[in-house]
């Protein structure tokens, strides 16, 4: 009878023992797998990053190149977003002013355009979204655009604006590209007529750029 209490003791404590190496094992291998994964975000997280910066300065670059081509004094890019809702059919109910580049001395509005409600200007993103691309004039004013939207532009010093929608892979609008010339400086019909193709064709480039810029806010 003892012999047989020793072995039940016996295999008891070798199943406890086993038992616990189990218990361990296990965690240490959930140990081992959290690692690994938080290995692979954190891998993940610092590719999409790097992939964010490097699309930022080429849509800076782009900017860049494109006020120069365009004799105009400032470029830039405002991408609609939180689109819970519709206004007039479009899906989106803000716009923020995402990049820019400066010609000529003209002042930076980067810091002054975030998250603006999309009914402030009705009439230009109706228009926006119905055309390739619009030509806004102050000393020629149309109808087609509210007065505050050309006040807008009197306030910011520009003249004449150029803006061409923006479009994703998917063909949605995402927001808009535009070249404004500053008030004072002499702007011809030429030149408009040459800065309407190259915003035209710009938008496009930004279209496929944005269109994988990853992780921003509004898709």
């Amino acid at each position: 009878m003892q012999d047989i209490l020793e072995m039940i003791s016996t295999y008891g404590l070798a199943l406890v023992i086993s038992g616990l190496v189990i218990y361990f094992a296990i965690q240490f291998g959930n140990m081992f797998l959290d690692d690994a994964k938080k290995k692979r975000d954190a891998k993940k997280h610092d590719a999409l990053a790097n992939l964010r910066n490097q699309i930022s300065s080429t849509i800076i670059a782009l900017l860049e190149r494109t006020v120069l081509r365009a004799r105009g004094c400032r470029a830039y890019v405002f991408e609609f977003h939180n689109g819970a809702m519709s206004m007039g059919g479009l899906p989106f109910l803000k716009m923020t002013n995402t990049y820019e580049a400066l010609n000529d001395g003209a002042k930076s509005e980067l810091h002054k355009r975030e998250s603006m409600p999309m009914q402030l200007f009705a009439s230009f993103v109706d228009a926006i979204s119905k055309h390739e691309s619009l030509v806004m004039d102050v000393g020629n004013r149309t109808d087609e655009f509210s007065p505050f939207v050309y006040e807008t532009l009197v306030e910011r010093g520009i003249s004449v604006t150029v803006r061409a929608k923006i479009m994703d892979i998917n063909k949605r609008v995402i927001g808009y590209f535009g070249i404004d010339y500053c008030a004072g400086k002499q702007v011809d019909a030429d030149v408009i007529s040459e800065a309407v193709k190259i915003v035209e064709d710009t938008a496009v480039e930004l279209g496929a750029l944005l269109s994988v810029n990853v992780g921003r806010e509004g898709r």
